[in-house]
């Protein structure tokens, strides 16, 4: 991956903090109709024929200005894993690097996907073609574009979870044992447990769609906790 300059790590990680707060935005913005309408594609419902277009461009923007953010917070996270390891990098960091190069991809592409086929399937609605019909044609293309690259993202966030995890934990990098939480499979439990129960208490379902949120805010929290290890580097 791209070396980065100890003095630019702490800046690249507040900006891949940033491009997965994006990426978190856009998971939000593709799902906000969840409950409305008739189910066409088992997770979409019809009424996203209402939704404005505008909404589904920003969040494929979203998607292009994130993903060289999260590459260079990932550069400047392997950089500094980089210079701590030294000659004793092992699996470990090699799996961060491939899960790294792979995650950037895998999070544009996925989001690429969800927002083009959405797309797609509100103008088929807006031009009159019925809900059942829409269904039926889009079915399979939906469900193996968004399988495979949501699988995709699945596995690399685990991975990368994993290595934070244990990195932490082995004090590679020197951050409380309670930080291992800062992770996007740790974010996304506690995101998808607290909006569970939020929206069972409150019936709003806003919750809910807030907690699809949680991975990616999890990959922008470990970058922030990064950068806080970088800044005492840098003293």
């Amino acid at each position: 991956m791209l070396y980065i300059q100890k003095e630019k790590r702490r800046l690249f990680l507040v900006l891949g903090f940033i491009g997965m707060a994006l990426f978190a935005a856009g998971d939000v913005l593709l799902q906000s109709f969840a409950d409305e309408g008739e189910n066409i594609l088992l997770m979409l419902k019809s009424s996203i024929k209402d939704m404005p277009m505008g909404r589904l461009y920003f969040t494929l923007l979203t998607g292009v200005i994130a993903a060289p953010f999260m590459y260079l917070g990932l550069a400047a996270m392997d950089s500094w894993l980089c210079d701590r390891l030294r000659e004793r990098k092992g699996k470990m960091y090699r799996c961060f690097q491939v899960s790294a190069i792979i995650g950037t991809l895998s999070f544009f592409a996925a989001h690429s996907v969800c927002a083009v086929l959405e797309m797609n399937v509100k103008q088929a609605l807006v031009c009159g073609i019925s809900p059942e019909t829409v269904d039926a044609a889009y079915r399979t293309p939906f469900l193996v574009s968004f399988s495979a690259t949501n699988l995709w993202v699945t596995v690399t966030e685990v991975c990368l979870s994993v290595v934070f995890i244990y990195y932490v934990l082995k004090k590679i990098i020197p951050l409380p044992k309670a930080t291992v939480i800062l992770n996007t499979t740790g974010f996304y439990i506690i995101f998808n447990i607290v909006g569970t129960l939020l929206t069972g208490i409150t019936g709003n379902s806003m919750f809910s769609l807030i907690a699809k949120s949680g991975a990616s805010l999890g990959m922008g929290a470990m970058f922030l906790a990064v950068a806080h290890v970088c800044s005492k580097d840098m003293k």
